[in-house]
């Protein structure tokens, strides 16, 4: 098969992609990545064969685009759906009208989605596998007739709450049964001679790393292949200090890459490190260089201040971990039966903190009611306390008995048989 992934420009975005491309190519396909040209050494760097195409629209540019208000407005969305109250058609019509100009046109901007269609119209791919925000994906294999699947890198969020939208939208009268998402897709569709159906939305299957256990409830369930989360981070190098003998727990401390390159302070590290200034084991905090300059005079003394480090070597080293709640880190932490403190902001991280929590398996930590008291009381319960390693070894249980990448193969292979309508034949 000629297999095409479409991501935008974000290492965060392309990096669960990996595993399932290196296992498409040992089984002997072809593999290409298409993306914005920023992402391109990424790309080859991971081995694999990059096709960069259009202008760039980093997720920065967001805030230069919409100005903080916007930026704000958007990231007050809850995702949470713990309050049936609040979803209104109103509040479910607004989440879909900020979410169609701040993310899915920005980011899938005219050029990119040109890009992505005219080389799937010249390569004619079999499947193509885009992540969830990357809809130039699903235009492209529906103007080519190929089979197409997401690859999700977290929660469905934006996906359960469209479905909510859809049926609120269903009682409206007809005349204000407006569709931003539809409206916008239908638009780009149009231009090159198709239709907008929700398929372009859903994709014609889920690719599921998350454990079922992690998952939304949806209204409407999605043909879904589990698919064993890879930790791939991009080139890793191991310090010695991360395999030689610690004689105290060690716990990591991260913000992640994606709080790193955004600028934004979302999580106050100062506060952070106090908090734990008296806890009895080494914090691994991983902080790029100008934060730890900015720290170094005033890290307590248990503090170890890195740069990266591979979180999946890191990881079976540690007996807890506090983070910014990525899936990324969330789910390398989760495959090595880790307990977790996720520092829940906005967007998923909510999502991901309520539902690991009630699994037993970590503490949630609002950034808005954190203090020096209530995080070290939460670190030491995870040190302290056996019921929360427990729950997380009942997760890593859950995610070793999904199909390893190199297993999910043979199903893409008869799915893209059964939905593929124009692509091998166009080549033949």
């Amino acid at each position: 098969m000629r297999v095409m992934m479409t991501t935008f420009a974000a290492n965060t975005h392309f990096q669960p992609l990996v595993p399932l491309a290196w296992a498409l190519r040992t089984a002997g396909h072809e593999v290409r990545v298409v993306s914005q040209p920023s992402l391109s050494d990424v790309v080859t760097q991971a081995g694999l064969t990059s096709v960069p195409v259009g202008t760039e629209a980093p997720v920065e540019q967001f805030a230069a685009t919409w100005g903080d208000d916007a930026y704000i407005g958007v990231n007050s969305i809850d995702f949470t759906g713990n309050d049936p109250g609040l979803w209104t058609w109103p509040y479910l019509l607004g989440m879909e009208t900020m979410l169609v100009p701040a993310f899915y046109e920005l980011l899938n901007n005219e050029s990119f989605v040109d890009g992505v269609v005219e080389f799937a119209r010249d390569w004619r791919p079999d499947l193509v596998i885009w992540e969830p925000l990357t809809f130039a994906g699903a235009v492209a294999a529906r103007v080519t007739g190929a089979a197409h699947a997401r690859l999700p890198w977290g929660q469905e969020i934006t996906l359960r709450g469209r479905q909510a939208f859809l049926a609120e939208r269903a009682l409206q009268p007809f005349e204000h049964r407006e569709d931003p998402t539809a409206e916008w897709l239908g638009r780009t569709l149009d231009r090159y001679g198709c239709s907008f159906d929700e398929e372009m939305v859903t994709g014609q299957w889920t690719i599921d790393t998350l454990p079922r256990s992690m998952r939304l409830e949806l209204s409407e369930e999605l043909r879904t292949l589990d698919m064993r989360y890879v930790p791939y981070n991009g080139p890793a190098v191991v310090p010695p200090w991360v395999w030689e003998p610690c004689e105290r727990p060690r716990v990591c401390l991260t913000i992640g890459t994606s709080q790193r390159d955004s600028g934004r302070d979302h999580v106050p590290l100062d506060h952070l490190l106090d908090s734990l200034a008296d806890v009895d084991a080494e914090i691994v905090a991983t902080l790029d260089t100008t934060q730890q300059e900015r720290l170094r005079g005033a890290a307590p003394g248990n503090v170890r201040l890195v740069d990266f480090v591979p979180l999946h070597a890191l990881m079976p080293t540690c007996s807890a971990i506090v983070h910014h709640g990525g899936p990324g880190t969330w789910s390398t932490a989760a495959l090595h039966g880790v307990p977790q403190i996720i520092l829940d902001t906005s967007w998923d991280t909510p999502v991901r903190a309520q539902r690991m929590q009630q699994l037993g398996a970590g503490l949630s930590m609002p950034v808005g009611e954190l203090g020096v008291e209530a995080l070290r009381d939460r670190v030491l319960r995870l040190l302290g306390e056996p019921e929360f390693r427990a729950g997380a070894e009942r997760i890593r249980a859950e995610m070793l008995a999904m199909p390893a990448p190199g297993d999910v193969v043979p199903d893409l292979e008869r799915l893209t048989a059964e939905h593929a309508i124009g692509a091998m034949a166009g080549r033949r």
